[in-house]
């Protein structure tokens, strides 16, 4: 009867550190997320360089690319060096994507995805399964997992992020690395003043 009890006890012992933990774990959580929104809210120009990886699991393909990046509260752009003068640009809800060796824009109003990493860590952060893999020093470690089996990794330090990685349920996946750089610093003159050339041809799929 008293080994019974005891062991009991002990079960119940268990369950309750494993429920404070994961308050614990919870309450650790949020103030990552707020700390992390607090330093974007103070970013108002922000430049540095990427590299950029995307996996297509079902032919086994994998490109690499890489260029700069800039942005401020109203405007997001990646401006690759590789493939040379390809260009992402958001201005407000308004994409536009520029393939130079084609000479061909798309643009549209219906962003599924936000790009601004404050923005896109929010639009994951309601809806997942939220992991710390560490916190260390400067540096912290996050995994989302979304209702659809789709996981974000995200490496921060100082509360911004230096690396992310988005793996679909097909294994698929897309990464960013950012390195030097250069906050609340004058971004160059005219960095957003998108200009096309005048005969590229252009599919416009804005409602």
């Amino acid at each position: 009867m008293v080994t019974c009890r005891i062991k009991i006890l002990l079960a119940i012992l268990l369950v309750g550190s494993s429920f404070l933990l994961a308050q614990n774990q919870n309450k650790q959580l949020t103030e990552i997320y707020e700390n992390i929104m607090i330093k974007y809210a103070k970013i108002k120009f922000y430049e540095a360089d990427f590299q950029q990886e995307n996996y297509w699991k079902e032919m086994d393909i994998v490109k690499k690319s890489w260029g700069k990046i800039y942005f401020d509260v109203d405007h997001f752009i990646l401006k690759y060096t590789e493939p040379a003068g390809h260009i992402l640009f958001i201005k407000e809800n308004e994409i536009t994507i520029y393939d130079a060796a084609s000479n061909q824009a798309f643009i549209s109003n219906n962003i599924e995805t936000e790009l601004r990493p404050d923005k896109l860590i929010s639009e994951y952060w309601s809806n997942s399964e939220k992991k710390l893999i560490f916190n260390e020093g400067n540096f912290i470690k996050l995994q989302l997992t979304t209702p659809n089996k789709d996981q974000v990794s995200i490496l921060l330090e100082d509360n911004v992020i230096i690396e992310i990685v988005i793996l679909d349920a097909d294994q698929n996946f897309v990464l960013y690395k950012f390195s030097n750089p250069k906050i609340n610093e004058e971004l160059p003159k005219g960095i957003f003043d998108l200009s096309l050339p005048e005969n590229a041809a252009i599919l416009d799929n804005r409602n």
